[in-house]
């Protein structure tokens, strides 16, 4: 829609290259220009306006991701999110989902760099008090990967919309097609 709008198309693979990033790393890029605040900010809103009406009526969890988190809560499993997403996207999902009581930190990329640098996956580990080659990273998009694995963590891909080699190409030791299909060996990494 906004690409459109813009002249501009956007095909799997740009969307994929975009994916997990920040609004003001992908306009300027999409874009092939230098963008002032209030561009980005304008262009922003009106993307993530358009994501959350989209989105909103469809909001659900992945299949088995709430009673991976109950699991690991359950055993005292200390849990973080790490997004890039804004603030108004992050709410409409964690409060959607009624999780946000579930986690013990929720780090946003604002004031941080963006991914595929590891600033947020550090900073989630940090907050959480645990080393981050302690922790288990959970990503579907291969700039989250590549974040996630520049910060030292394991690093499961869910092949939500990304297939299983690009995730492993990207740095996942783990790939699954949702949190009930967990590979032997990382589910016995897991809390009980």
């Amino acid at each position: 829609m906004l690409a459109s709008r813009l002249g501009l198309t956007m095909d799997e693979a740009t969307f994929q290259s975009f994916n997990g990033l920040k609004n003001e790393d992908i306009f300027p890029r999409f874009l092939g220009r230098e963008l002032s605040r209030a561009e980005i900010s304008a262009l922003s809103d009106e993307k993530e306006a358009t994501y959350r009406a989209l989105y909103a009526p469809k909001l659900a969890p992945h299949r088995g991701a709430t009673e991976l988190l109950d699991r690991l809560r359950a055993a005292g499993t200390k849990l973080a999110v790490a997004s890039s997403a804004p603030p108004a996207n992050r709410s409409m999902v964690l409060d959607g989902l009624a999780w946000s009581a579930r986690f013990d930190a929720v780090v946003a990329s604002e004031g941080l760099r963006g991914k595929p640098a590891p600033d947020i996956f550090l900073s989630a580990a940090e907050r959480i008090g645990v080393a981050a080659a302690a922790c288990v990273a959970f990503e579907d998009a291969a700039n989250g990967v590549q974040a996630a694995s520049a910060a030292g963590m394991i690093v499961v891909g869910i092949t939500t919309n990304v297939p299983a080699a690009a995730l492993v190409s990207a740095g996942a030791r783990f790939t699954a097609s949702d949190f009930l299909s967990l590979p032997d060996e990382l589910d016995a990494m897991l809390p009980r």
